[in-house]
């Protein structure tokens, strides 16, 4: 009876997160549409924009946000080391999630009575930039493919025609 509703759930929860966290990561790229419209105001190229905004902003922004200082965090509250911190948020973030490292699960520590929300808004908001960094860098990846094959096809139509000998 647990699995079947487990798959029932999953139908139903599985796009409404992912609807969700559309949500989530149009409000995160909100700012950043701000900032680039800003700086074609001030002439600045299309190209140059996108790096600056998408690369060093977005990236770092996200890098500290999501992934330095939070480490910092659990290793006060749960007892890690900086290490076993900056894994669990990769881990959890990327939503790998093994389940090695669980956050509020020790007795014997003080947790505060707002940790839960707290680490509610991280996944919320770290799952949405991630799902944007992977995005972003998947799209890197189709872009540099295309332009790959695009150029193997116009070497191989600069190149003179072979005829076969053997037909």
């Amino acid at each position: 009876m647990g699995q079947a509703f487990c798959v029932f759930y999953a139908f139903l929860g599985i796009p409404l997160t992912i609807i969700f966290l559309k949500f989530v990561s149009n409000a995160i790229l909100k700012p950043f549409y701000g900032l680039s419209r800003h700086l074609q105001t001030m002439g600045m190229r299309e190209r140059k924009i996108k790096i600056y905004t998408l690369f060093f902003f977005f990236l770092v922004t996200g890098l500290v946000i999501f992934s330095l200082i939070p480490p910092l965090f659990f290793t006060h509250t749960e007892g890690w080391t900086y290490k076993e911190g900056r894994y669990f948020a990769f881990i959890s973030l990327s939503t790998i999630g093994f389940g090695d490292y669980v956050l509020g699960i020790y007795p014997s520590q003080n947790y505060s009575k707002i940790y839960p929300a707290i680490i509610i808004l991280w996944c919320t908001f770290g799952l949405a930039w991630i799902t944007l960094l992977f995005d972003l860098f998947s799209r890197i990846l189709e872009k540099s493919h295309k332009k790959l094959i695009s150029d193997m096809l116009h070497q191989m139509e600069r190149m003179p025609s072979m005829k076969s000998s053997y037909f």
